[in-house]
Formats: structure tokens, C-alpha cells, sequence
């Protein structure tokens, strides 16, 4: 496999996973994504990864995969420099 291509793969889970740990969803991560939870449905793991993917895309480059460590929006709020995060349009309808 092609270098670039693994380097894009794994910037893009760190910033998966640096995303569900700003927005409380670590557990899930590892549940569902990193396959910890044995009992999880196909169809739980699914509806996860697509909230999740949708996220990260209105804050990430998902398609070119740049480094996540210097994204902004990634860091932890917290941490000097963090922005906060965007959401879906989806989203804000959801909460009303």
C-alpha cells in the first residue's frame, strides 16, 4: 500500500477519535469504533460513525488528511488555541 495513502488513514482516525473526545463521546470511540463492546449491533455502530464522519467532516479536511494535532477545532477546549466546533445543519434542527 502506498505510504501517503496509510498516512492519510491513520491523521483521519486520530482526528476521529480527537473529535469524539472534545464532545464527551470517548466511550463510544472505543465501543463502537475501535470494536471494545462485543454487544454492539451493526446497525449501532453504523448510526455512530455516520454522526460521527458528518462532524468531523464540517471541522476537518477529511479528504486531504492533513495532520489533525494542529487543527484548532480538535483540540481539547481546554488547551490555548482551541476553536469551537461546527455543526451540521441537521444538527441545530434536532435540538429545537
Amino acid at each position: 500500500m502506498d505510504a501517503d495513502k496509510i498516512v492519510k488513514r491513520q491523521n483521519f482516525n486520530l482526528a476521529l477519535e480527537m473529535l469524539c473526545a472534545k464532545v464527551g463521546k470517548t466511550r463510544e470511540f472505543f465501543w463502537y469504533i475501535r470494536r471494545r463492546n462485543p454487544d454492539a449491533t451493526i446497525s449501532q455502530i453504523a448510526d455512530f460513525k455516520k454522526k460521527m464522519v458528518r462532524l468531523l467532516a464540517f471541522n476537518y479536511d477529511v479528504h486531504r488528511c492533513p495532520n489533525p494535532i494542529f487543527n484548532a477545532r480538535l483540540k481539547p477546549s481546554d488547551k490555548q488555541g482551541a476553536e469551537d466546533l461546527r455543526y451540521p445543519p441537521e444538527w441545530k434542527k434536532e435540538e429545537k
